[in-house]
């Protein structure tokens, strides 16, 4: 049995939905707006406009959302789609990477080609093939016999990322700071691995 300790600061009820706001959320919230640049408020509001594609989806379809946790890797929303044909459950996986691809057209055709690269990468980032980002969750719909070979592909994933942020730290500029880079990785690194495990 795994005995698992998490801080949590903030949990309340709202129309039967459990929302839990994590000590890494808040912490990974706060220490991105010492410097803020835009960038960081961007990718806060579209990660937003991410997860309402899905809420979105599921109220349409017919999914009751049981919780919302905001944690220091993003936000999880949990919602009991069993009853639901695998379609359906497509559609709500998808959703909030087809949100954020329509707005990186709509900013591209507009000009703004930072906010169109912002919702891209999102999107792109909720696609790859971790157990539970949407790419992952897509791949488990798809393929429903391959449990033991996705759960391989998604280590592998998380391992990669883990050496691309700590590869990526070492061309960092010089007004970045690297140890606000480290810490915001770790908080968001180990709620990521206990995901995982």
């Amino acid at each position: 049995m795994k005995t698992v300790i998490e801080f949590s600061m903030l949990s309340f009820r709202l129309l039967e939905t459990d929302f839990r706001i994590g000590f890494g959320f808040l912490l990974v919230t706060a220490v991105s707006f010492m410097r803020p640049n835009g960038i960081t408020e961007t990718c806060l509001l579209f990660c937003f406009m991410h997860e309402l594609g899905h809420l979105v989806a599921m109220r349409f379809l017919g999914a009751r959302v049981t919780g919302v946790r905001f944690y220091g890797g993003g936000i999880g929303i949990s919602a009991d789609t069993e009853c639901l044909s695998r379609p359906a459950r497509l559609i709500i996986y998808s959703a909030g990477c087809i949100s954020n691809l329509t707005f990186a057209l709509i900013f591209y055709i507009i000009g703004k080609y930072t906010t169109s690269v912002v919702n891209l990468a999102i999107a792109l980032f909720n696609l790859m093939p971790v157990s539970y980002f949407d790419g992952g969750m897509i791949l488990q719909l798809i393929f429903p016999n391959g449990e033991k070979s996705l759960k391989i592909v998604s280590g592998i994933t998380t391992f990669i990322l883990i050496l691309l942020f700590f590869a990526s730290t070492l061309t960092v500029p010089a007004g970045v700071s690297v140890s606000q880079l480290m810490t915001l990785f770790a908080i968001i690194a180990c709620e990521l691995i206990d995901r995982e495990v």
